[in-house]
């Protein structure tokens, strides 16, 4: 009886090992294919890349991505809007799998978050009111109040503190007065729209993102302009939650995908439709 039952123990271990090895081997790839969903994380007011269209339906270049994305995968795509620097924190839990949002590849979110390969780039862009007759160059910015969303690549370079690998980064020989941080871009676009210096001087975002405030009006014909060339291009990748274990299988399936829709035409035709200009890079 005792050498069945310490048989039995020896099974018994044998099996839990085996059952707890399957369960700590199964990878977020497999999480998604069994589901049959991918679950994405993007911003709900971040036009042309993201925002709700008059249905309350997400649309813009980023939900296109995402969308074929999943169709490629074989799955569908369901989105999350949570805050940016919620996103940009990692130790997601498992709320979502990705993050197809216009994200920089940082070094300081590395030690966060996992990067594809990047699937279109940008340059970062200056703007003011259009009333404005005294700042007529970048360096008239100095000692100015300047908008920008907060936990952004934006936001690192007027800090002189932004490390982009394989960008080299030239900052400005001048300082800001203040920095207005807003939770998105869209809302420091809004407060400059309301007259000049009357919140902020200028603005820092993508140039994608304001000329589309400018084409689309934003809310109240959207009296600004554009200043200057872009002081930097960024990569754009996806990211994927580095405290989740066995990511990285997900992370080289979505690298086959970007190098196919790369290959294919789909990106470029993407950024044609959203942006008007080939935004995508040569991998």
């Amino acid at each position: 009886m005792k050498r069945l039952l310490g048989l039995f123990a020896i099974i018994l271990s044998v099996s839990l090992l085996l059952t707890s090895g399957s369960m700590a081997g199964k990878s977020v790839l497999d999480e998604i294919m069994e589901a049959k969903t991918i679950v994405v994380s993007t911003d709900a007011n971040y036009a042309p890349q993201s925002f709700l269209n008059d249905k309350g339906e997400l649309e813009g270049f980023d939900i296109s991505v995402a969308k074929e994305v999943a169709k490629r995968l074989g799955v569908k795509v369901k989105f999350v809007t949570p805050d940016w620097d919620l996103i940009t924190a990692g130790k997601w839990g498992k709320r979502w799998d990705v993050s197809i949002g216009s994200m920089t590849p940082t070094k300081e979110r590395k030690n966060a978050l996992l990067f594809t390969l990047p699937y279109y780039s940008s340059p970062a862009q200056f703007a003011i009111h259009k009333d404005n007759t005294d700042i007529k160059t970048i360096s008239d910015l100095a000692g100015k109040t300047i908008g920008i969303a907060s936990e952004t690549t934006n936001e690192r370079y007027l800090q002189k503190d932004l490390a982009i690998e394989d960008v080299t980064i030239v900052y400005q020989d001048w300082e800001p007065g203040e920095l207005k941080t807003y939770p998105t871009d869209s809302n420091h676009i809004e407060d400059l729209a309301l007259g000049d210096g009357l919140r902020l001087d200028a603005i820092f975002s993508s140039r994608q993102t304001i000329a589309e405030s400018i084409r689309s009006g934003c809310g109240n014909g959207c009296p600004i302009k554009m200043l200057g060339e872009a002081p930097y291009y960024e990569p754009l990748s996806f990211a994927l939650d580095k405290s989740r274990a066995n990511s990285q299988t997900l992370v080289d399936k979505l690298n086959e995908i970007i190098k196919s829709m790369n290959e294919d035409g789909t990106l470029e035709k993407l950024s044609l439709q959203f942006y008007q200009t080939n935004l995508i890079p040569k991998l």
